[in-house]
This record gives C-alpha cells, structure tokens and sequence, in this order.
C-alpha cells in the first residue's frame, strides 16, 4: 500500500542517500524519510525532480518481526541497500523502483534491561571487516561500548569489542560517522564525540583508558573524567572531512 502524501504528526528521520555506488553512471539519488515510531518503519521516499513523497505502508505482522529503532542513529547505505540499527538487530530497507519497499530483519534483541541502559547510539561502516561499528552510550554517566556487527550469509554475527583494528579513529555524530586510519601520532584507538568542555574544547572517549578528555589532553590541566556529566552535547552537528 502507497500514497503519494505523507502523513501529518508522524516523527520521521530523513537521510539522502544515492540509490546507486558512487562509481555509476546513474544519476538518480533519492531521499529516505522513516517513521520513528513505526513497527517495522514506514518509508517515505521522494527522487531528485518529484515534487511529493510516497508513502509505503510496511506494517505486516505476518512477515515481519517486531523491529523498532533505537535512539537516533544514523542509517548507513552498505551493498546498495539502508541499514538501520534495531533494538539490538539490524534492518536492511530494499528499495526497488519496481515495487514497494520492504524490510529484511537479522539477529535477536538486546535482554529488556541491555536496552534500557542504552541513552545514545551511533553507527559507522568498517570497510575493512566488511561489516559496521556500533557505539553505545550506556546509563546516565555515558559508560562507551562498541560492537562489530557483519553478516556472514544471513546469519547476523555480533560481537563487542575493545579496542580499534590497525590503531584507528572513530568520528560519531548523530548526523553521520566515519572510521579513518590514524591520521596523528596518540589518535589512535579513540572516538571523538559531538560534545565539548568548557570555551568549546572538543571531547575524545580513550577506549585503552576508560575516560573522557577535552583535546588539549597533553596540557597538565586538561580535563578528564569517567563520565560525561560535564559535557555539552550540541544539539545538531555532524563531522566533515
């Protein structure tokens, strides 16, 4: 079922992304609006040049799991389709120009008491492990864990970890997040948040330490601290490169 309307009063997260790898000849790109709320997510999709959205009603008890999303992590486009972040699972949105959407679900939830220590989620793909990182902050202090979720055929595989492969940095924001190669000697194995101490001092999480630090971390009064009780926390920003 589709409507050429959106509905009205329905919280949605909007994200471009191309419908195509950036190596195409294709010229399309489209953009994904899901609704929040939705069990599984409703779409809405508008293409470059279309003057309204379609609106796909996904909702299917029958073929689908329970799946609902967690926090406001941002989709990553892995093998031409959106990957969403579930309570715990993942969704995979196919988007066919020939049909309606439509949601394949993998992997179990997290226990009811994992999810409810969850404050903030952010995802970033890991190229090189074929897969994607997903940082949790835990509880009010921002306890950090990071997992790596990868497919091996249609089996979700999860696992946490504790540290960053090959002395690698991760940049998270809600809007979008990346994972590069160490860029600066003392960088590595560490996740810079959207957060700040004191006159806008940027923050990094040390994955080998536990703790938070403001960026002049090698000044003898640079801040640290176990948790983010501190810490401003924009309420819109994304990292760029």
């Amino acid at each position: 079922m589709s409507s050429n309307t959106a509905r009205k009063g329905v919280r949605i997260r909007v994200g471009q992304r191309n419908s195509c790898p950036p190596d195409s000849l294709s010229s399309v790109c489209i953009v994904v609006g899901i609704d929040f709320d939705g069990c599984p997510p409703d779409a809405y999709i508008i293409k470059v040049g279309e003057t309204s959205w379609t609106f796909s009603y996904l909702y299917d008890p029958d073929r689908y799991k329970c799946f609902k999303l967690t926090g406001c992590n941002n989709p990553i486009f892995f093998k031409n389709n959106n990957v969403y972040l579930g309570e715990g699972n993942l969704g995979v949105l196919n988007i066919n120009e020939s049909s309606i959407p439509s949601w394949e679900l993998y992997g179990s939830y997290f226990r009811r008491r994992k999810q409810k220590s969850i404050q903030h989620v952010y995802t970033v793909e890991d190229v090189d492990n074929e897969g994607m990182l997903v940082v949790f902050l835990c509880h009010q202090e921002g306890e950090v864990e990071v997992w790596r979720y990868k497919m091996n055929g249609k089996v979700l595989e999860r696992e946490q970890i504790t540290s960053l492969d090959n002395n690698k940095t991760l940049f998270v924001s809600f809007g979008g997040s990346y994972l590069k190669t160490c860029a600066a000697q003392g960088l590595g194995n560490k996740i810079f948040f959207p957060m700040f101490h004191n006159n806008n001092k940027g923050v990094f999480y040390c994955l080998a330490n536990h703790k938070y630090f403001s960026f002049d971390y090698l000044d003898i009064k640079a801040y640290s601290s176990p948790n983010i009780f501190n810490l401003v926390r924009p309420r819109s920003c994304i990292w760029t490169e």
